[in-house]
């Protein structure tokens, strides 16, 4: 037991539980199986997750709660879903960018005003693309490279 609390700690710092280690792990392993469409619905989950604790921290002033997870949800738009975008794709890459970028604005808005419209615009704007990502999975999956010889076997 003491050995597993150990590694829990080396991992993911003193203040990380057994169960928060437990879903770190679900989470890679998960990402580790997963394509690429498939790691974009997971950052699109992220982010609306964490819009959602940010939104319930801010109702509740627990204003910890709300800087812990609007910094990670802002980190996934700015870290995760903008570097995804292909600009180079024309006008609908650059659009996108432009998107997550205002997405990322008004969430730091929100926070620093503690404005839950914001918070709710930006989860809006996140859940329809979202909506949109996973309508095209499976063509995505059909248009990958190598999704011919994964069908054969």
């Amino acid at each position: 037991m003491y050995q597993t609390q150990t590694t829990v700690l080396i991992m993911f710092g003193q203040h990380a539980t057994a169960s928060t280690a437990y879903g770190r792990m679900a989470v890679e392993s998960a990402a580790l199986g997963a394509d690429q469409h498939q790691l974009i619905s997971m950052l699109f989950a992220g982010v609306i997750t964490l819009i959602g604790q940010s939104r319930a921290a801010l109702a509740r002033g627990d204003l910890s709660a709300k800087v812990d997870a609007s910094s990670r949800a802002i980190r996934l738009i700015d870290e995760g879903l903008k570097t995804a975008v292909n600009r180079s794709t024309g006008e609908i890459g650059e659009s996108l960018f432009q998107l997550y970028e205002y997405c990322a604005r008004r969430l730091l808005q929100g926070h620093l005003k503690h404005d839950d419209a914001a918070y709710a615009e930006v989860e809006g704007l996140i859940t329809q693309i979202a909506e949109a990502w996973r309508a095209i999975a499976p063509t995505a999956r059909a248009a990958a490279p190598g999704a011919s010889m994964q069908r054969a076997a």
